[in-house]
């Protein structure tokens, strides 16, 4: 494994599968947490260290691929009386009051 050191950065950084992995002491890690995060979804790999062994690691979130919001957009029709109120036998319907 190579090792290659981030310019005053403090942490040790081998290459990890082809990118950069940045191993910090859980103590720095919870000082430093929201800067990780950012680093980590920025694309960086990031291991968290208690007494020089590995213990979690911080990595990217994938996109999602699902669908959007908003996706049905100009297919979905919503009618001009959405919001009116039920009729009676609807209500009962939903109640479960059909005789």
């Amino acid at each position: 494994m190579d090792f290659v050191a981030l310019e005053n950065s403090g942490y040790i950084c081998p290459e990890y599968g082809g990118s950069m992995m940045i191993i910090v002491p859980l103590a720095e890690a919870k000082n430093n947490l929201s800067k990780l995060v950012d680093d980590a979804a920025s694309g960086q790999i990031i291991t968290i260290a208690k007494h020089g062994r590995p213990l979690a690691r911080l990595v990217p979130v994938a996109k999602a691929h699902g669908p959007r919001i908003g996706a049905m957009k100009g297919i979905l029709q919503v009618p001009d009386d959405f919001d009116a109120p039920l009729s009676d036998a609807t209500l009962d319907a939903f109640e479960g009051n059909l005789g």
